[in-house]
């Protein structure tokens, strides 16, 4: 029987030949269905390999032998491409105004808000009342503070892009309500403050 560090080897392989052949897939002349899913068949029995091999140990250090070949590869494309002839925008995604526009920054001030502190606290909100449900549903009290804890950035972080997303105040502040109401009931019910 092959032990455990054969097959993180092998997985490593499998995801370093995954990622040669993706790239050599997305530099054909025309997209070919093939050559991408033998891409990502080999990316998924890499995985599956270095799963079986160590876990979630060797998952992780064969992905770390998958990504240091794409950065070499994008490196060299980097290294080698040939310099562009066009000049910069002065504008990095509508950041700066154009000269003579009006800058909004009252505007810009309220999605700041929206998007940082009450995310955050939406977020929050929604944490703590998952806890709530686990600690309903029997989970210790370790294991729901460790969940709330890893969904809070995870929460923060697609609810403020789900703002930024969203092209009315109104429908912003539905989207931020939601998982606040929703965790705050959790909460209480559970009694969890």
């Amino acid at each position: 029987m092959i032990g455990p560090a054969p097959l993180v080897w092998l997985g490593a392989a499998a995801i370093i030949a995954a990622v040669l052949q993706l790239r050599r897939a997305w530099g054909l002349s025309r997209r070919s269905v093939l050559a991408n899913g033998m891409g990502w068949a080999l990316m998924l029995l890499g995985s599956l390999l270095a799963l079986a091999g160590d876990g979630a140990w060797g998952l992780a250090v064969a992905s770390l032998f998958g990504m240091a070949c794409a950065a070499l590869l994008l490196a060299h494309a980097a290294w080698t491409s040939p310099r562009g002839k066009a000049r910069a925008s002065e504008r990095k995604a509508h950041a700066l105004p154009e000269p003579g526009e009006p800058r909004h920054i009252g505007r810009r001030l309220i999605t700041f808000l929206l998007t940082i502190p009450l995310a955050f606290a939406a977020s929050l909100l929604a944490a703590l009342g998952a806890r709530a449900l686990f600690a309903m549903a029997g989970l210790n009290d370790a294991d729901g503070n460790a969940i709330a804890l890893l969904l809070l950035p995870l929460l923060w972080g697609a609810l403020a892009f789900w703002l930024l997303m969203l092209s009315t105040r109104r429908a912003q502040l539905i989207c931020l309500a939601a998982p606040a109401a929703g965790g705050l009931v959790l909460t209480l019910v559970g009694g969890a403050l």
